[in-house]
């Protein structure tokens, strides 16, 4: 024990130490003064810090005490900026880098792992996991009862081990072994691209990551070899990513030369812009571009450049307004400080940062969310307006890119019986599908167009669903759902697709119901008169 309190008390000489070494700078720029008031400021946190973990009613590890000191000082500077512990870090990096596994998504389901998709191509994949199959052993250890949050750290690991799974599947009457090998999953950044109808292609960018720029040059040569003459970009809820990605992707778009964004901050090294070049142009496309409250960060680069130069008709809300650019300083523990170094503005000047002085975090995220604070904040600022780069369309400035063409916000939500099911752990859609596929083999020989366009579960179908649900304990009257029938129909639909043809199908069973989407439909040649305003070039005959 004594030791320990040692080891502590060095812990916090150390940190004085550095805090002294580094806030003697401070004497040479504001004075002695000065310098001997932050003396006295860093005696009393060392004071508070070696108190609380002596006397505090619970124990706290030394270390997080500090980490929690750190996250403090980090949260006092803006919304944006971040203090990762090593955990932490390795969580965030996964939504852009990808992560080392087998590739599945799961959930906990009446106490089994459950498998709800595996990822094409993947280890998971290759040897052979459904969805729907039930992990019931990881290396002979059983893990029936397994909490949600400790099932990643038995299923992933180092990339090239392997781990051993037990699985209880249907219609097999004893558990399947499988030998996995972990590797490196990349998660798409583009995972959707498709054509809406002849001539109209989509592509939805749900991340900006290291790959984004040569996923999307796929994608556009894809569907250019499809006939696409008309391209819908939807950035919706899209919270960013990479700088440089956000970058690569106006390339493809701009004529070469083109200021595409620039950042400015206290250092002579944040002042910076960035052009397009040669490389990879599409320049003849018309593009509606799709952008809601959600898009943030490297999605509004890409939406304000487009705009700024007449490139693209933005359509949609008023995006989220986080226009600060965070540096990541890594250190030799493994943590990571994101910390706010710049702030980057449009071609024409416009900041995409959004007011956050004077609010709390909480009224900050809130009011993008909450649409009665949304409209407090748009109604009581005074914003600036710019003009666009060739057509001088007065466009606003002062927080997140305001739309060409804006739409209300998509409002989706289910009835609370609906709802109560959506939102389960039970998962009665997908464990339902699950079970009637496995009696009803007929749908795996329907086509898949014909399904998008014409299927919907039948009368005998919701019959038997209405009887499933009601044996898990789910109370719904006969009135309720009938009143929420189409959305039934739609969340089975969604489910039967996943199961037939995978996440991409599931999404266009989605995006036949985005009232946001086929409403950007409505003004295609809005964005053709665009293209050929700014850039005098006629758009080759659409089918639409």
């Amino acid at each position: 024990m004594e030791k320990r309190k040692k080891q502590f008390r060095g812990i916090i000489k150390s940190l004085v130490v550095i805090l002294i070494a580094v806030f003697i700078t401070v004497a040479f720029t504001n004075g002695e003064d000065s310098f001997k008031s932050l003396y006295t400021k860093i005696q009393i946190f060392s004071t508070i810090v070696d108190r609380i973990h002596r006397d505090y009613v619970e124990k706290i590890d030394p270390e997080t005490l500090i980490d929690y000191a750190i996250k403090g000082v980090v949260s006092q500077l803006d919304p944006h900026s971040s203090y990762f512990t090593i955990d932490q870090y390795e969580e965030w990096s996964k939504r852009y880098e990808g992560y080392t596994g087998i590739g599945i998504t799961f959930d906990i389901i009446r106490d089994k792992i459950t498998i709800i998709s595996v990822v094409p191509g993947g280890p998971a994949s290759r040897a052979g996991l459904l969805p729907g199959d039930r992990i019931i052993a990881i290396e002979g250890q059983p893990v029936i009862g397994i909490k949600r949050d400790q099932a990643p750290d038995r299923i992933s690991g180092p990339e090239g081990t392997k781990v051993r799974l037990t699985i209880a599947r249907n219609g097999c009457p004893k558990p399947l072994n499988f030998n996995i090998i972990r590797q490196q999953i990349h998660i798409e950044s583009i995972p959707y691209v498709f054509m809406i109808r002849p001539g109209i292609g989509y592509i939805g960018i749900v991340r900006f990551s290291s790959t984004t720029g040569d996923e999307l040059e796929k994608a556009l040569q894809k569907l250019e070899s499809m006939g696409m003459k008309h391209l819908i970009l939807d950035l919706r809820n899209n919270g960013g990513g990479y700088f440089k990605a956000a970058i690569d992707v106006v390339d493809k778009f701009l004529p070469p030369g083109k200021k595409i964004v620039y950042t400015k901050g206290r250092t002579r090294e944040s002042l910076r812009e960035y052009y397009s070049t040669r490389k990879h142009t599409h320049p003849r496309l018309p593009v509606t571009c799709l952008i809601n409250r959600i898009s943030a960060s490297a999605s509004e680069i890409v939406a304000g450049a487009l705009q700024d130069w007449d490139r693209a008709l933005i359509v949609g809300e008023t995006s989220f307004g986080k226009g600060l650019i965070q540096s990541q300083y890594r250190f030799r523990d493994g943590s990571a400080l994101l910390l706010t170094t710049a702030k980057y503005y449009t071609p024409s000047g416009r900041p995409i940062q959004r007011p956050y002085e004077n609010k709390t975090d909480f009224e900050y995220f809130a009011e993008i969310i909450n649409d009665t604070l949304r409209s407090k904040w748009e109604n009581n600022n005074k914003f600036k307006y710019y003009r666009t780069m060739i057509l001088r369309r007065k466009i606003r400035g002062g927080g997140g890119i305001r739309p060409d063409i804006h739409f209300k916000s998509k409002h989706d939500g289910f009835a609370p019986a609906i709802a109560k099911m959506v939102n389960s752990h039970d998962r009665p859609f997908f464990t339902f599908i699950e079970k009637y596929m496995n009696n009803y083999k007929d749908l795996t020989k329907i086509d898949q167009n014909y399904f998008l366009r014409n299927y919907s579960p039948n009368s005998k179908v919701l019959k038997e669903f209405l009887r499933y649900v009601r044996r898990l304990g789910f109370k719904i009257t006969n009135k309720e759902f009938v009143d929420n029938k189409k959305d039934i129909q739609f969340l089975l639909k969604q489910e039967i697709a996943e199961r037939l043809w995978g996440s991409k199908v599931r999404f266009k069973v989605q995006m036949m119901r985005d009232q946001q989407l086929l409403e950007s439909l409505l003004y295609l040649r809005e964005a053709e008169k665009l293209l050929l305003s700014a850039y005098h070039i006629f758009p080759q005959p659409n089918t639409h």
